[in-house]
């Protein structure tokens, strides 16, 4: 019996879990590299070229978007905070700015994640939609990993206090611009998203942008708990 080719990974799975795996593949071997190549001259010039491509794909990204044929003023503006994280992610690798790295920090691991979950698009890999979508979610979480782990990003509670101001700052805006436009930047306007998200489970509007809100607060301050329980571990065990 003649042996039959594999099937390609994006006919073996669905094509959410096929962009999960290659991000996490690709995400792995630069995280890899970084950590062999840091604390070297190497090292650094491999930090800014990772920057450079996260810079390029946050152009190219929303170049799509804002291009003639692809404009939505309710959904191409990069005013979303994932939009704002993933300019964050190059200047948070190329540069030392603590600001950029902790907002990276918090709102990639611990809000753009969701994306990942629950994509907020209903199209395939046939759409150019699709690839943005991944495309700008994988730089904001995968930037943050390299981050996290390559250049050893440490939150402190100041981190955490900043990040939460900022947030309360764009969520009054972005609220405001909600309001008054009928768009539904962040999710806390009057419509939900195209496809089923948790803000479908989170009750009538506007009820639900407590919940959004709290929701958000909760998952960055338990991005923050193990790093406090890692310290006061530490203090006690150099306390011995």
């Amino acid at each position: 019996m003649m042996a039959t080719a594999p099937a390609p990974l994006t006919y073996m799975l669905p094509p959410h879990g096929a962009a999960l795996v290659v991000w996490a593949v690709l995400t792995t071997v630069i995280c890899f590299i970084g950590i062999k190549v840091r604390d070297t001259p190497r090292g650094t010039r491999f930090d800014n070229h990772i920057g450079i491509l996260l810079a390029l794909g946050f152009i190219t990204v929303n170049a799509w978007w804002l291009s003639p044929g692809n404009l939505q003023w309710g959904k191409s503006l990069p005013l979303h905070l994932c939009d704002l994280a993933a300019l964050c992610a190059p200047l948070a690798l190329m540069t030392q700015w603590r600001l950029p790295r902790t907002l990276l920090y918090f709102w990639g691991l611990g809000l753009s994640t969701q994306g990942f979950v629950t994509p907020a698009t209903v199209h395939g890999p046939e759409h150019g939609e699709f690839w943005m979508h991944w495309v700008n979610h994988g730089a904001v979480v995968g930037g943050a990993m390299y981050d996290l782990f390559v250049r050893r990003f440490r939150p402190t509670w100041r981190d955490l206090r900043i990040t939460i101001y900022v947030s309360i700052a764009y969520l009054v805006v972005i609220f405001s611009l909600d309001l008054i436009t009928g768009w539904n930047y962040a999710f806390v306007g009057n419509t939900t998203p195209e496809n089923e998200t948790i803000v479908d489970f989170l009750g009538p509007w506007p009820l639900r942008v407590v919940w959004i809100s709290f929701i958000a607060t909760s998952a960055m301050v338990a991005l923050m708990l193990p790093w406090v329980i890692a310290r006061r571990m530490m203090i006690r065990k150099t306390q011995k």
